[in-house]
């Protein structure tokens, strides 16, 4: 089986015709009649029924030629992308935990690229997800949340991956809630008092681990959980209900503003919001303007906040 023979089985349903066909790919009719019979005999299988009429598929030969139409799509887009380009295409992509700013940093990334070629990618998965996306070269760059918690967790993980890790900011968590929420009035929250409302988690997939949550490590006590795998559901949870979600309080997106607040959660640990990238490998010039981008947000948004530039400085 060879795509030249898929050609031809495109061309011959598309046509009903083996003489039209071979007139439209410039072969002989008995170029196409041949492999076509190669074909049928690979697959043990009967793909067309020959009559006066023309040629029309078997039920087994539609199926086949749907498939054969995938491949085949999939071909042109990789001729696209790797040798019919008139210049350059840039390729570029971020995996990150369910935070918005980082999503944001790239959509004013995208906009500093007008009428460039390129494939950029944002990839919002769990923690695990972000990991191995950047030790795998899927990804440039990753943001992940580090705790004291998860930080003996997670700095194994790095290790083990060939992964370094750089401090953006060091935060307070924040309780997201709806704005008439009982604990609206609360100026500071604490652990005890949410033990009565269901705590919003992202989903980890069969990585579940609480070394890999995104949320500080007390809200994995509550009784009452409510597991999403994105932010859009979190916040339609959080407004119509009593319950809450953790994270740093940076509230960048304008839907929420009327519907949500946040409200800073009395915490004795230290919060991380880090960034991930392969070890020994520089960074292109692509992740350095988004990475500047994304410190940007956060120094727009966060009251105060130290924003250190060497990684000398970084690590925890």
């Amino acid at each position: 089986m060879n795509i030249q023979q898929l050609k031809y089985l495109d061309h011959i349903e598309k046509t009903g015709s083996i003489n039209r066909a071979s007139e439209l790919l410039f072969v002989s009719p008995s170029t196409i009649s041949v492999s076509l019979k190669e074909l049928e005999a690979e697959v043990g299988q009967q793909l067309f029924t020959r009559s006066s009429s023309g040629m029309t598929t078997t039920h087994e030969g539609h199926e086949f030629i749907t498939q054969a139409r995938q491949v085949l799509s999939q071909l042109d887009v990789m001729r696209d992308l790797f040798v019919n380009n008139e210049s350059e295409r840039q390729f570029f992509s971020v995996s990150s935990q369910h935070y918005d700013f980082a999503s944001e940093a790239f959509s004013k990334f995208i906009n500093k690229h007008p009428g460039e070629r390129f494939v950029y990618r944002f990839f919002e998965v769990d923690t695990y997800s972000v990991i191995k996306n950047v030790s795998q070269n899927v990804s440039e760059i990753g943001f992940v949340y580090l705790s004291e918690f998860n930080r003996r967790m997670l700095t194994r993980l790095f290790e083990q991956e060939n992964l370094q890790f750089h401090v953006m900011w060091e935060f307070q968590p924040h309780v997201f809630i709806r704005k008439d929420h009982p604990l609206t009035e609360f100026e500071s929250i604490k652990y005890k008092d949410l033990m009565d409302y269901p705590a919003i988690t992202f989903e980890q997939t069969e990585h579940q681990n609480d070394f890999l949550t995104e949320h500080p490590l007390e809200v994995q006590a509550n009784d009452q959980k409510v597991v999403v795998s994105d932010r859009m559901s979190a916040i339609n949870i959080i407004t119509g209900s009593n319950a809450y979600l953790t994270g740093s309080g940076i509230m960048t997106n304008r839907i929420t503003d009327d519907y949500v607040t946040s409200i800073p959660l009395e915490s004795s640990e230290s919060h991380h919001i880090c960034w991930i990238a392969p070890k020994n490998q520089e960074l292109s010039t692509n992740a350095q303007n988004y990475l500047k981008i994304a410190d940007q947000i956060l120094c727009k948004r966060v009251k105060n906040l130290e924003s250190v530039h060497s990684p000398d400085n970084y690590k925890i």
